[in-house]
């Protein structure tokens, strides 16, 4: 009798050692994924934090009427009003050409009205590829299409 109680004990298993090690990767998987989450601020968002209140602004158009002057039609797209306070104009490889000597009407509503920014330059050239950067007055920068001047 006592032989076969050994027996029965012997033959009791918990997990394979296959079924161990899945179990373990598995639960390593899912544990990179929201370290990785936490990271990246995606559960920030979702959990109603993150980029809320953060300045959002589309450049729609930009024209340049004459050499030197240029109109950039923006608009806020969330984040509240924001508050143009000065703009960068760089060529296509991104070099910066000149800082604006004024910029007028760099107020954007936060209801998103499209709003054309004036803005004088120096130093550009004719038919030449530009982008303008317009900065905020929290320093964030919003760079428009690309666009040739007269």
């Amino acid at each position: 009798m006592r032989g076969r109680i050994t027996k029965i004990k012997r033959d009791v298993r918990a997990l394979s050692p296959i079924f161990a090690v899945l179990i373990l990767i598995a639960i390593a998987v899912i544990a990179g994924i929201i370290v990785y989450m936490f990271t990246s601020g995606y559960l920030g968002t979702m959990m109603g934090g993150g980029t809320a209140g953060q300045e959002k602004v589309a450049i729609e158009a930009v024209e340049c009427p004459t050499v030197n002057s240029v109109t950039a039609w923006a608009k806020s797209t969330g984040g509240g009003p924001v508050e143009i306070t000065e703009a960068i104009l760089k060529d296509t490889s991104g070099q910066v050409v000149s800082v604006a000597q004024s910029v007028t009407n760099g107020g954007l509503l936060a209801d998103g009205t499209l709003t054309n920014v004036g803005i004088t330059f120096t130093g550009m050239n004719a038919t030449t590829l530009y982008t303008v950067a317009l900065v905020s007055k929290e320093g964030n920068q919003f760079v428009s299409p690309t666009f040739k001047s007269p």
